[in-house]
Formats: C-alpha cells, structure tokens, sequence
C-alpha cells in the first residue's frame, strides 16, 4: 500500500502463465497497449486500467483489441493465466473456462 495525499492504493506484480507469454508473443501490433497497462499497474495501481470481473475470482484487464484474463495470487500478485484479441463485446465462454481451467492448476 501507498499513500500519496492520503489516497490509499496499492501497487501489483505481474506474473504471467507460460502459455499467457506465448499468446503475448503471438499477438501481431496490439501488444503494446498491454504491456502499457501492465506498467502502470506495477506503478500506479490497477485502478488506472480498464479492468472487470467475471466470475469465480477471474478478472479481465481490457485495451481496445485485446483481453488479458487473471486471477489475483497473495501477495499482491495478479497472476495472467490468457491473453487474447478482441472480436466482439463479450468474452466467448471458451475463453473464460480455458483461463479458469489454467489458473485452477496453479
């Protein structure tokens, strides 16, 4: 935790599945705003990206092409079990099982 101005926030490591780093690795021109918000997460705060909840303590961080599913591990680490290109609105349910079945295994 921070405190800056006597706000309250607090700070994340990243940490990656193997096969979350070989999507990343796939992904052709939309990297870039990932590892973005993955810095500014392990600087400012995960309150500074554009974030959501699914279900069963599964996350989504979002950028305007791809999609980047989590799960929060202790201390402070939000561990990146998929990470995908955006085609529509809504995350495909194959997308959101693959990620729970990945980070059920760690």
């Amino acid at each position: 935790f921070y405190n800056i101005n006597k706000v309250f926030f607090m700070i994340y490591k990243i940490e990656k599945l193997k096969q979350a780093e070989k999507e990343i690795a796939d992904l052709q021109n939309s990297e870039n705003a990932l590892k973005v918000d993955f810095e500014i997460i392990e600087t400012k705060g995960l309150e500074y990206v554009k974030r959501r909840y699914y279900r069963d303590g599964l996350f989504e961080i979002k950028t305007n092409d791809v999609r980047a599913l989590f799960k929060f591990q202790e201390n402070c680490i939000i561990l990146i079990g998929l990470v995908y290109e955006k085609r529509s609105n809504k995350a495909p349910d194959y997308y959101i099982k693959l990620a729970l079945n990945r980070l059920k295994e760690v």
